[in-house]
């Protein structure tokens, strides 16, 4: 028996429009993943004006938060390096000052999904159809500030995978926002504050 291999690539675009088609490939793996795996998945905003591409919830409870949430940026790249147990990635300079950021509410994911330099992005097989490519993902909350003008190498974990125990170690982890706002009880307490209201301690 002979088995017939269905390959599509993306070599034969010029290299802006492949760069383009790269990207939407990349999100749009990690939205199958997702889906896959039956977290809720979607575009964050109508723009990308807050380096976040995609907004992944899982739908439960998790350290007394439900449906903890974050915010993925992805970028697709045919320059994906091997490093032992990491992949390396030069990643620019504009989303790592973003990425690095830890006072955003909803909290930061990178992923960079690696495809073939001959831009080989699917294979249809017997089984099924097979993404092909290398992916991880890491957060780089608190990161040291770089003095980089264009790239810089960041590096991901290969333990951080791209599936369903992948994604949820990733929303069980950074899901769940950094802090709790203050209830009215500890701000009343608070000295700081100064509450008065009519009649209640009011000079008459």
């Amino acid at each position: 028996m002979i088995k017939i291999v269905v390959v599509s690539t993306l070599a034969g675009f010029p290299d802006g429009m492949r760069s383009v088609l790269q990207g939407d490939f990349g999100e749009s793996w990690l939205s199958v993943v997702a889906a896959g795996a039956g977290l809720s998945h979607g575009p964050h905003a109508t723009t990308d004006l807050l380096k976040a591409d995609i907004q992944l919830t899982l739908r439960e409870e998790v350290e007394g938060v439900f449906n903890p949430s974050v915010l993925v940026q992805v970028k697709t790249t045919n320059a994906l390096r091997d490093d032992g147990e990491e992949w390396a990635y030069d990643l620019d300079v504009s989303t790592y000052n973003v990425l690095q950021n830890s006072k955003e509410r909803l909290r930061r994911i990178l992923v960079v999904i690696g495809v073939a330099e001959d831009g080989e992005t699917t294979r249809s097989l017997t089984e099924g159809t097979l993404l092909v490519g290398q992916s991880a993902w890491v957060s780089l909350e608190g990161a040291e500030a770089t003095k980089n003008k264009e790239t810089c190498v960041v590096r991901l974990p290969k333990a951080n995978t791209l599936d369903e125990a992948g994604l949820r170690k990733m929303l069980k982890t950074f899901g769940v926002p950094q802090s709790t706002v203050r209830g009215f009880e500890e701000l009343w307490q608070n000295a700081d504050y100064a509450w008065a209201f009519p009649g209640e301690g009011l000079a008459q």
